[in-house]
């Protein structure tokens, strides 16, 4: 594991996220898949990238910063992209090798 997400981890595991965090990369094994409450992101207002490879969240999605605006998620669970993100100021959103079968599950008007 690399020392970025050893840190990573821990700020989501312990839900310990603050206000100066501006960016979140967790990699893990392939072999591995861990959740984490959406809540762990609360207090990241300043979060403007995060990068994810098998990590599920559950939760409330937004709890997570509405200053996204790099969002690298590989491998993600979820069929559809929840309706509570924000994705408001993404500029890219990557969806590498996730199970994504529809954009959105509602229609966005």
């Amino acid at each position: 594991m690399q020392i970025l997400s050893y840190f990573s981890l821990l700020f989501l595991r312990h839900m310990q996220g603050t206000d100066i965090v501006e960016g979140l990369i967790l990699r893990l094994q392939r072999t591995t898949r861990i959740r984490f409450s959406t809540n762990a992101f609360q207090e990241m207002k300043k979060l403007r990238l995060l990068k994810l490879d098998g990590v599920h969240l559950i939760g409330d999605y937004g709890l997570i910063s509405k200053q996204l605006r790099w969002v690298d998620w590989q491998r993600s669970a979820f069929k559809f992209i929840p309706n509570d993100l924000d994705q408001g100021n993404l500029v890219v959103f990557e969806l590498k090798y996730s199970k994504i079968k529809h954009v959105w599950q509602e229609t966005k008007v």
